[in-house]
């Protein structure tokens, strides 16, 4: 049978079975709130009913005849999706890739439908809230604005507050106040945080040793960086590497 014919023959089958493609409106409707970062109105769609009605509805397509499959490669073509458009709008490029290589190699442990789902809904949040706080970005304060920047490109030094707030030539509890304000975290939190998800990178695309990695980002001490680590993760670093790991001929291209 020729393409043509298999392409009729699949289009009278999905008018016949009720499972449309999205309406291009809608669609891009749903992309527009993610890369908007408007996390309110992406919960909307994700309630629990939500989520139970798509995994009784065939309206992306049928890409595999096993359902299982089909809704794996939805999850992989959404996460590129999701990673382009975000890269397009101002997101990190290496960020939004490392999220989506996460995200897929957490679909790629789950055994059933509701599972992915479930991760697909998390998926388009955490692109969502990135997106919600890259627009943040252009309300904060220059002095803020310096501060993350110096914590950023200090994060294998312990950095304090004192430091920073020396460097900015800035009342150490004025700047203290101003960034928890703007931000919603404490200076040590801020730090602690990024220093994890630089963590999360060297883990999952390196092979080195949680000890020297502990000692890079300047953690007093190996236990102390995976009390924060677990904190922060739900994981140990041993237990995120075991899972997460990618080898450099495994990785997707970026």
């Amino acid at each position: 049978m020729g393409i043509d014919k298999e392409l009729q023959l699949s289009l009278f089958h999905q008018r016949e079975e009720q499972r449309r493609h999205m309406e291009y409106q809608k669609e891009f409707g749903f992309y527009k709130m993610v890369v908007s970062g408007n996390i309110q109105e992406i919960k909307k769609l994700y309630t629990p009913e939500r989520v139970e009605m798509a995994s009784k509805d065939a309206e992306n397509g049928v890409l595999s005849k096993d359902p299982l499959r089909n809704e794996r490669y939805h999850f992989v073509i959404l996460a590129a999706l999701l990673t382009r458009l975000c890269v397009e709008n101002g997101l990190d490029r290496e960020k939004a890739y490392t999220l989506s290589d996460l995200y897929i190699n957490k679909m790629d442990v789950c055994m059933d439908i509701p599972s992915i789902l479930n991760l697909h809904r998390e998926m388009v949040m955490e692109y969502t809230k990135q997106m919600a706080n890259l627009h943040k970005e252009n309300i904060y304060s220059i002095q803020v604005r310096k501060a993350m920047d110096y914590i950023y490109t200090h994060l294998n030094e312990r950095v304090t507050v004192e430091e920073l707030a020396g460097t900015l030539k800035l009342n150490r509890s004025y700047f203290s106040s101003l960034f928890h304000k703007e931000t919603g975290k404490t200076v040590t939190a801020f730090i602690r945080e990024a220093k994890i998800v630089a963590a999360l990178n060297l883990l999952t695309f390196s092979e080195y040793d949680y000890s020297d990695i502990a000692e890079y980002l300047g953690f007093a001490s190996q236990s102390h960086f995976i009390k924060c680590f677990r904190e922060q993760t739900g994981y140990t670093p041993k237990q995120y590497r075991t899972q997460f790991y990618q080898p450099k001929d495994l990785r997707l291209p970026t």
